[in-house]
């Protein structure tokens, strides 16, 4: 009778299907490697332009990527920049409030893509993610002036504030401005009441 070497067997059977398994799983491994590294590239390359598509959309990727235990710093580094975020100063006029608001702002960026950083195995320092930014002075002026377009428009909508209108050179009220009042003037007469002048005998007699 022939013996048969089940190990053998079993290994003959079963290598081929893990093999494609572990293949399966590398690849899974890496795509996510792929997308978590794409993550703090894109937050890294947009931390100097905040409203931009991409930062905000990495920044709402990191709970989809960064899940797992060993991502507890990554994890606590979101939480506690989301909580800064959602933390808008209501005076947004008083620059010392904006100020300190926006440091804030910026050391917990700092911290959490230090935290990303050396969880994809990278060696970024602090003072590179913090100084490491080129952003020319004509994007920050552009990206202030819209800001303060779109305040000075929402508190338009919200009526917090008015339009203000004058006449551009203009010193007293305009040639039209003048016609306006005399034709509300002559409306009316002596006693305050309204002046009606009737075209034809039919359209009097329909008012009475």
């Amino acid at each position: 009778m022939m013996n048969i070497d089940w190990a053998v067997v079993f290994a003959t059977l079963t290598g081929p299907i893990l093999a494609v398994q572990a293949q399966k799983w590398i690849e899974r491994a890496s795509d996510k490697k792929k997308r978590r590294e794409r993550i703090f590239e894109t937050i890294m390359t947009n931390r100097a332009t905040r409203l931009s598509d991409g930062y905000v959309q990495a920044l709402n990727q990191i709970d989809l990527e960064f899940h797992s235990k060993a991502d507890k710093p990554v994890i606590d580094g979101w939480r506690k920049l989301f909580g800064e975020l959602n933390n808008t100063p209501v005076e947004v006029d008083d620059r010392a409030i904006v100020f300190a608001w926006n440091a804030r702002v910026n050391d917990k960026l700092v911290d959490l893509l230090l935290a990303m950083s050396k969880s994809l195995g990278r060696s970024h320092s602090e003072e590179e993610i913090r100084r490491g930014i080129y952003y020319p002075k004509g994007r920050v002026d552009l990206e202030q002036s819209q800001l303060a377009v779109l305040s000075g428009l929402q508190k338009l909508l919200d009526g917090t504030t008015s339009l203000k209108v004058e006449n551009s050179g203009v010193t007293g009220p305009s040639d039209l401005h003048l016609a306006v009042l005399h034709k509300l003037h002559d409306a009316y007469d002596e006693t305050g009441a309204l002046r009606v002048t009737f075209v034809n005998a039919t359209e009097k007699s329909r008012m009475n």
